[in-house]
């Protein structure tokens, strides 16, 4: 466990890194230029197939971090790190009633990050019945932000103002 721990600690992950989608497609990345060195190992000079293109993601965790990806044993320890958080870093779902721009998001997860745990993720799902607002879950915790929800507590004081005004 402090071992995990510290391995979580370690790993600084990019802002542009939200999801555990991300972390996935980071390890698909990682698998291929695993399979390029192999490659390259067996192949005669001069042959060998082109390297493989890695996203802006992939090369802004490696830089964060001060990895080389082109040496195996930083390639394997981003790969073991990228599997703790996959496994390990703590989600919360959030739910809109529409899909949040990229920025908004990029603001979100800067602000989850600096003020709830460095490794956080966050998992998008749409609700259209929402109306407006959000609804979080973490694995302990419910909170229903939506505009439904808060018309749906406050019923009595909506009927009570239009009984009060006249039409």
């Amino acid at each position: 466990m402090a071992h995990e721990q510290k391995t979580k600690k370690k790993t600084k992950l990019p802002i542009a890194i939200i999801t555990v989608s991300d972390l996935g497609r980071l390890s698909r990345e990682l698998a291929e230029i695993d399979e390029f060195s192999l490659q390259s190992s067996v192949r005669d000079a001069g042959k060998q197939p082109a390297l493989p293109r890695t996203s802006r993601n992939l090369q802004d965790i490696a830089e964060q971090n001060d990895l080389n990806l082109l040496v195996d044993d930083d390639r394997q320890k981003l790969k073991r790190n990228l599997e703790s958080l996959r496994q390990h870093a703590p989600v919360m779902h959030i739910s809109f009633a529409s899909d949040p721009t990229p920025a908004f998001l990029t603001k979100l997860i800067t602000w989850l990050r600096n003020e709830i745990d460095p490794n956080i993720l966050i998992s998008v799902g749409l609700q259209p019945g929402i109306a407006a607002g959000c609804i979080v879950r973490t694995t302990n915790k419910y909170f229903d932000f939506s505009l439904r929800k808060h018309l749906q507590d406050n019923t009595k004081l909506l009927i009570q103002s239009l009984m009060e005004k006249p039409a």
